[in-house]
């Protein structure tokens, strides 16, 4: 059964979840990420945003090729984002980031072109979550806090150089 009796709030959460993820990619970009490879960062995660509100608003339940349309551009907007934004902050950590997320992305494919279902959660997961989770590290480290001495002129502050 792909149905609980939360799917309204779980549908909600997908959807909220991508509007805070557009918001915070584009606040993310302006703050701390310039250049080719961080615009096409920002952009990948607005994908990857618009995607999860799609997700949300297109359940598999209800319209499983949609739900596969408006979901797959995520599995590969998503490493992406992560490589290009590991490039632009000069982050080895978000590199190792992608390379986990492309792995899992490797791992949710091959076990649907298998038509399996066994462990195809876990790569959705191994997939996604990382990225999910670092995304929140990323913009703790970035935004400037109350007290921080500000950026010297021209140059903008991450914690993550050479990281």
């Amino acid at each position: 059964m792909l149905c609980s009796d939360w799917h309204a709030g779980m549908n909600l959460g997908f959807m909220w979840f991508g509007l805070t993820l557009l918001l915070g990619a584009l606040l993310l970009g302006r703050q701390a990420m310039s250049g080719l490879t961080g615009r096409l960062a920002v952009a990948l995660w607005c994908v990857s945003g618009l995607g999860s509100i799609g997700v949300g608003l297109v359940p598999v339940n209800e319209d499983g090729a949609l739900h596969s349309l408006v979901a797959v551009p995520i599995f590969v907007a998503q490493p992406l984002a992560l490589l290009l934004m590991g490039l632009s902050l000069r982050s080895r950590s978000t590199m190792g980031v992608a390379a986990l997320s492309a792995a899992g992305v490797v791992g949710f494919a091959a076990v649907l072109l298998a038509d399996g279902t066994a462990y195809v959660g876990a790569f959705e997961r191994l997939a996604l979550w990382p990225g999910y989770l670092w995304v929140a590290v990323i913009a703790l480290a970035v935004f400037p806090r109350r007290g921080d001495p500000p950026s010297p002129p021209g140059r903008r502050q991450t914690v993550f150089d050479g990281a």
